[in-house]
């Protein structure tokens, strides 16, 4: 018995094309070789790492403005429930508008568990003050010890 020939389908309109043939005659007349599979997936990878790049500038240009910024708690009260309050001022430094990101800890480490809060948009030199609750502790944490909690704001 003889064996056929291994074939392939044209990619335009699937006539049978001989093994590793990506075109048909009638669609490539002048036998015009496809790109290998190698340069097209180091194309792909050009073109991801391009992006890449294009987004990491993007993201630079856009908070490079931001900040510093300065948080001072003005004021600290301990609920009876075991929440807190807090009076917070920030201060944008920085040279243009911008917002600022702040988190709240009970003794300076930062944890997954803190309060975190955004600002309003405050012009350069600009400062805000604002009231926070920090949340009942989860039964069995400890309440907060208003005399240890901490801001920072970036």
């Amino acid at each position: 018995p003889v064996l056929p020939e291994p074939e392939d389908r044209c990619i335009r309109c699937d006539r049978p094309t001989p093994a590793g043939v990506s075109l048909c005659e009638a669609d490539n007349p002048a036998r015009i070789k496809a790109p290998s599979a190698t340069q097209v997936h180091g194309t792909i990878l050009v073109g991801v790492i391009a992006g890449f790049l294009i987004f990491g500038l993007l993201a630079r240009f856009a908070v490079s403005a931001a900040g510093p910024f300065e948080a001072n708690i003005q004021g600290r009260a301990a609920r009876a429930d075991g929440a807190a309050e807090l009076v917070v001022r920030v201060v944008n430094n920085g040279t243009a508008a911008a917002s600022a990101t702040c988190r709240v800890t009970r003794d300076g480490v930062p944890r997954q568990a803190d309060l975190t809060f955004r600002t309003e948009r405050l012009a350069a030199g600009a400062s805000v003050q604002l009231t926070r609750t920090l949340p009942t502790p989860l039964s069995g944490d400890p309440a907060f010890d208003v005399s240890r909690v901490t801001v920072a704001c970036t």
